[in-house]
């Protein structure tokens, strides 16, 4: 369990983007790159993207859009990227702390399981929930910030998705106080989220359609 912290104020805040760093000014380049871990993050990130190319074997499109560290990077990775609910169906944007793949075989993530919400845009606000969910991982806002992977938002004509991905499925009270605050910090009521461990996600002995979750608030 890691150190309880409170919602982190400073991930609303923004940074100038910092000039080309020039190779031959070692002193410009220090006082650069001090501006840039202004308002460090806890964890460093990667934003990946995968779905553009509709191929139907998993990772074969996973491109790494921008790795950051600090909030000034983190809004000038994000300002420059496409809004999400525009994106075309089949697309999904992953962010998952800087060494763990966006894959349930990655060592960080085989033993977990991911919180999801569906996304049904004539009553919840797409890219408010996205921007909520990674504003609250990168701010390190849970209890058990270091059970968190990443999180995922997928682009689907049948709705959209958003899930938050978690290190140790077993572990019911960790699971349960991030499942608990990530709905509080949506601010959304008479709707459930559940979990599924990634586990039964890849058996292919069941059916997909079948599952049922672990656990639900």
């Amino acid at each position: 369990m890691t150190n309880k912290q409170s919602d982190s104020p400073k991930i609303k805040s923004k940074e100038k983007e910092t000039e080309i760093l020039d190779p031959n000014n070692e002193k410009e380049n220090k006082n650069e790159k001090e501006k840039i871990l202004i308002n460090p993050l806890q964890n460093k990130w990667t934003m990946w993207v995968d779905g553009y190319s509709q191929s139907q074997n998993w990772g074969e499109d996973l491109v790494k859009i921008s790795d950051f560290q600090s909030v000034g990077e983190f809004w000038g990775m994000y300002e420059n990227l496409a809004t999400i609910s525009k994106t075309k169906n089949g697309t999904n944007f992953h962010l998952f702390k800087t060494g763990i793949k966006p894959a349930w075989e990655d060592s960080e993530n085989v033993n977990g399981g991911k919180w999801y919400l569906r996304i049904n845009r004539t009553v919840l606000k797409l890219d408010e929930m996205w921007l909520k969910t990674i504003l609250s991982i990168i701010g390190e806002n849970y209890e058990y910030n270091d059970e968190i992977c990443g999180a995922v938002v997928s682009i689907r004509n049948n709705g959209d998705r958003i899930s938050l991905w978690t290190k140790t499925a077993s572990n019911k009270e960790a699971q349960m106080s991030i499942g608990k605050k990530w709905k509080e910090t949506l601010k959304i009521r008479g709707i459930r989220l559940s979990y599924l461990i990634h586990k039964d996600s890849l058996s292919t002995k069941k059916d997909r359609g079948s599952f049922k979750p672990t656990y639900e608030i």
